[in-house]
């Protein structure tokens, strides 16, 4: 191997490593933290994007109006699951939401309260209900049905308690319905989301999760577009190193030795064209610095939209997904964008023994980087058992 391949290999390695010790260091104290905070019991449950579909169901909402699964089967959602007569948890739980109101005023998100005592909670009940927490009416609903369908619904799609207490305590100290006081996030039809309404920083998550997932359908879009300018970039690399990796022939030979004296840039490139594997490394590094550009400007525009996704897992599928993106930003940043620059300076100016031992650096880090970046989309948005740890 060419000492430019090392230096590059071993580039990878150290950030590899380096990444690897320092976010163990942060995955531990993090834990660490996380587990006192919560006393050792999880906050949430990201479910990932894919997630269950809860079903059919029908419902009335306050209004009078009838709620069905496809009258929000578009939407992204948050439900809360309360009655009225309830006076421990559902107080704070419809107090979070009237939160939420406030805090997604903006979003494209739906609240929706659920009732799991609808003998008592009819349309009208619940809307003065609605009313003593300023609910909008066109943001936040309030729904009641069938009592059986309904708890059922909640037992299994949305995946939490909800029962008739068999023996409430005559002082009014337990609750006549047993219920879940964490609310569901729901992204067209599908439950990606079970978030602990007394946990400030689970209501944080909840929020930008859900206002991500309301983003117009060409930002969502944008994660398997940048994933797959990544991918064709590794081909364009590989394509490329391929083309001009093998023995120069006198063709090739004399076409460089012709480009290093020309004049301007347009008569090297021209004389380089001339040759088949010349023309063959031009077109794919060429196209592979093209598609890393709009990458990049893909990933902002993403970015400046939706802001950041967090990962969802935990242990070592968390500690390896940050040690995975913690070496592809820092090489992307500080070793592709210069050492590419470095290349193309030196191939434009004619200087073609600088530019292939830049080159021989640059294409190992360059290429780990578009490998990853694929990874990274794959582990964050398509791979549900390993985000959620």
């Amino acid at each position: 191997m060419a000492s430019g391949y090392r230096l590059g290999v071993l580039t990878v390695v150290l950030a590899i490593v380096l990444s690897g010790g320092l976010c163990l260091a942060w995955v531990r104290a993090s834990g660490r933290a996380t587990a006192e905070a919560a006393g050792g019991a999880p906050a949430g449950q990201d479910l990932g994007d894919a997630g269950d579909p809860i079903g059919a169901f029908s419902m009335v909402e306050r209004s009078g109006e009838p709620v069905t699964d496809a009258t929000l089967g578009d939407r992204v959602w948050i439900a809360s699951f309360i009655f009225t007569r309830c006076k421990l948890s559902c107080p704070r739980i419809t107090s979070v939401m009237k939160s939420l109101q406030d805090r997604l005023a903006g979003a494209d998100v739906k609240l929706v309260s659920i009732s799991v005592d609808p003998e008592h909670d009819t349309p009208e009940v619940l809307g003065e209900y609605a009313n003593t927490f300023a609910a909008d009416p066109d943001r936040w609903w309030f729904l009641t049905g069938p009592k059986d369908a309904t708890l059922d619904l909640i037992r299994t799609k949305f995946l939490l308690t909800a029962m008739t207490n068999p023996a409430p305590a005559p002082d009014g100290s337990d609750e006549a319905v047993i219920h879940s006081d964490r609310l569901a996030l729901v992204d067209r039809g599908r439950l990606v989301g079970l978030f602990d309404s007394r946990d400030p920083q689970a209501l944080d998550a909840l929020i930008l999760k859900a206002k991500r997932l309301a983003l117009p359908g060409w930002v969502r879009a944008l994660p398997p577009i940048n994933a797959t300018l990544n991918g064709l970039c590794t081909v364009l690399l590989l394509l490329g190193w391929s083309a001009i990796r093998k023995p120069s022939s006198p063709a090739a030979v004399a076409a460089e030795g012709e480009a290093e004296v020309a004049p301007t840039v347009a008569a090297r490139l021209s004389a380089l064209w001339h040759n088949p594997a010349m023309r063959g490394h031009l077109l794919a590094m060429g196209t592979a610095v093209l598609t890393s550009a709009v990458f990049l400007g893909c990933y902002l525009v993403y970015h400046a939209f939706a802001g950041s996704k967090r990962f969802p897992g935990a242990g070592f599928w968390k500690w390896l997904y940050l040690t995975i993106l913690t070496s592809h930003s820092l090489l992307a940043a500080l070793a592709v964008v210069p050492l590419v620059v470095v290349v193309l300076r030196h191939a434009l100016g004619g200087d073609y023994a600088r530019h292939a031992r830049a080159a021989r650096v640059a294409f190992p880090i360059w290429l780990y980087v578009s490998v990853t970046g694929v990874v990274i989309y794959l582990m964050l948005y398509q791979m549900p058992a390993v985000a959620r740890g």
